[in-house]
């Protein structure tokens, strides 16, 4: 998640490298993207098959706090250009989810 200093996120962009060089990084990885996008639903096959927790999102309203119970890694593969302000409202999100989780209240965050 975020937040505290022992706490991580990593921002992978499709075309910055391979999604195998992210994935020993960390526990949970959200794609943002098109639903339809094959690649897409490709890297989140490769993501699950290697034991990570992965999730497709067009939107930040789209995440879900339980994901991230006791997560301390998160990886954001963005899946195109011009999604800057998405990526940056996912970060805001997985910080709220974060405040959330250090009070221990993240299971009670309201969607």
């Amino acid at each position: 998640m975020l937040c505290k200093a022992k706490r991580k996120i990593f921002i992978m962009h499709i075309h910055q490298g391979i999604l195998s060089d992210l994935l020993p990084q960390v526990q949970t990885i959200i794609m943002i993207g098109s639903r339809a996008s094959d690649h897409l639903r490709e890297l989140a096959r490769i993501a699950e098959f290697k034991g990570r927790a992965a999730y497709r999102i067009e939107n930040a309203s789209e995440l879900q706090p339980r994901w991230f119970s006791g997560v301390e890694e998160v990886g954001i593969v963005v899946g195109a250009s011009g999604l800057d302000p998405v990526v940056r409202e996912v970060k805001n999100r997985l910080a709220q989810f974060s405040a959330a989780q250090d009070k221990g209240m993240l299971e009670g965050l309201a969607q």
